[in-house]
């Protein structure tokens, strides 16, 4: 029940970001989470504020979609195309250390407001304790493309060939192959930042990111 009177819809992240805290106890979090929804040209504020750590978080850096880098906790930027973007942030602590988090930003089209802009979904697994050499199987689906033509297109972060697969675009809701499948090996430990993008018949982008820590 909402203040309202009416049963409603309460954002999840913050219950899952204290949950994963608790449990895993990690000594730097990066949080740049929850998403943000904005309309085509209106202002979006990026914020890192929420990342935690054992030692005091002394830098905030921010990498965007279209290349441009920013510093600070916050920072606001606005985009000119519909579509999903996924903005890095990079936070460090007094003792050195470094972690990774992304600002989802699903951007509308504030001339044609009925046209949902393209989203995806991308996992990887096994999550934890992955080794230097270990077979990764990475997962994605895109949706809202429209149609099935198109491929998503990885970057695995080590400098290796971009893959393309195929998923369904959400052609059949809730379809058990409706993901497309593709594995990867990292050859030397380290963090690895991975991009994976479709763009549907508009030319509006959906990208996605995963971090992985390899170890040696």
């Amino acid at each position: 029940m909402q203040p309202s009177g009416r049963y409603g819809i309460v954002e999840a992240y913050a219950f899952f970001a204290q949950s994963y805290v608790q449990q895993y106890r990690p000594v730097l979090k990066a949080i740049a989470r929850p998403h943000h929804f904005a309309w085509t040209g209106e202002p979006v504020l990026l914020d890192g504020q929420l990342s935690r750590g054992a030692e005091p978080i002394t830098k905030y850096e921010w990498t965007c979609s279209d290349g441009t880098t920013a510093t600070g906790a916050q920072v606001e930027r606005s985009y000119a195309k519909a579509g999903t973007y996924s903005e890095i942030l990079q936070v460090t602590d007094a003792a050195g250390r470094v972690d990774y988090d992304f600002a989802v930003v699903q951007v509308l089209d504030r001339d044609h407001p009925d046209r949902l802009q393209p989203t995806i979904h991308a996992a990887y697994w096994p999550t934890f304790d992955l080794k230097a050499g270990q077979e990764i199987t990475f997962a994605v689906r895109s949706f809202q493309i429209g149609k099935t033509e198109g491929e998503e297109t990885w970057d695995f972060g080590d400098g290796s060939p971009t893959v393309r697969v195929q998923s369904d675009g959400n052609a059949s809701t809730l379809a058990k192959d409706g993901y497309a499948l593709t594995t990867h090996r990292y050859e030397r430990p380290g963090h690895y930042l991975v991009r994976v993008e479709r763009v549907n018949d508009r030319g509006e982008p959906a990208i996605g990111r995963l971090h992985l820590k390899i170890e040696p």
